[in-house]
């Protein structure tokens, strides 16, 4: 019978595994430019966009 101690480095190991599978991902190439959907120059776009655009946050101006 497993203990809470078993169960949290289960746990540990899982994630540990997520985490390396995630951080083994390609990054895409990118090129600088003009970015499609803000009309900003970026030292680097990926698919026309730059980072604020690819990433749905509020931009700080």
């Amino acid at each position: 019978m497993a203990d809470w101690a078993d169960e949290a480095v289960a746990i540990s190991q899982l994630h540990l595994e997520t985490s390396l599978r995630a951080a083994r991902q390609p990054v895409p190439a990118g090129a600088p430019g003009t970015c499609e959907n803000c009309d900003e120059h970026s030292l680097r776009l990926v698919g026309g966009l730059c980072a604020p655009c690819r990433a749905p946050r509020r931009r700080h101006r």
